[in-house]
């Protein structure tokens, strides 16, 4: 008998921006999104929209080279939206209070657009502490076995649809905007870089097996070259 295919969350995996080594926070979706919306641009080099000048040795910019896609960076966003739905979390998180709805899960993805404070020296004339502002922290934007992308959260809108008699909402829906990392971020961080590296692996795999199946099919098309 056939078995049931797993059933497969995508999450967010949390670490920590001065120590990506051990992961901080996991927040796993509770429903998965309907779909997902990505963006891919390249974005042209500077002085590729046309004009003449010279680089500092003395090579022609702009032009036709800069009109060439690998010499512009490329961006990569995402739109995911999460919906959380108290009827029916209590196989996710039994331990959570009911009477808070969902908050709890809320507050923890808001979370995470803040950067973490940290108690810096009190002033001289002995007022209230000042709190220094760090890095936000490193987020895994974990979909499926084959991409695990390291992301910024740029953005949320939160929609709230329903509330309790305490006015917590009990269903809501959260619309978050991801921006990849790129080759910048990669190059401080084995984290990101890992991360990049195991899903462009995976891509041009998935890309491969489509490839090598038209390869095998033929083709009677004559390039009228």
């Amino acid at each position: 008998m056939t078995q049931p295919l797993a059933y497969t969350r995508g999450a967010f995996a949390v670490f920590e921006p001065d120590d990506t080594r051990t992961m901080s926070r996991f927040l796993p979706f509770r429903f998965n999104p309907e779909g997902l919306q990505r963006q891919l641009t390249v974005e042209q080099a500077q002085g590729a929209a046309g004009g003449t000048g010279a680089s500092p040795g003395g090579e022609p910019v702009g032009g036709e080279q800069g009109a060439d896609a690998a010499s512009g960076t490329l961006k990569h966003s995402l739109s995911v939206a999460l919906r959380f739905d108290l009827a029916e979390r209590e196989e996710a998180g039994p331990g959570l209070p009911v009477g808070l709805g969902v908050l709890p899960e809320v507050s923890a993805l808001e979370d995470l657009l803040y950067a973490p404070f940290t108690e810096a020296d009190a002033p001289g004339d002995r007022s209230v502490p000042v709190r220094a502002r760090g890095r936000r922290p490193l987020v895994l934007f974990i979909w499926g076995e084959r991409r695990v992308l390291p992301v910024r959260i740029t953005g949320m809108t939160i929609n709230e649809t329903l509330y309790n008699g305490m006015l917590y909402p009990v269903r809501a829906e959260v619309e978050v905007a991801l921006e990849v990392l790129g080759d910048r971020e990669a190059k401080d961080n084995t984290r990101v870089a890992a991360s990049l590296d195991f899903t462009a692996a995976h891509r041009r795999q998935m890309a491969r097996v489509y490839l090598d199946s038209t390869a095998r099919q033929g083709t009677n098309v004559a390039l009228p070259l």
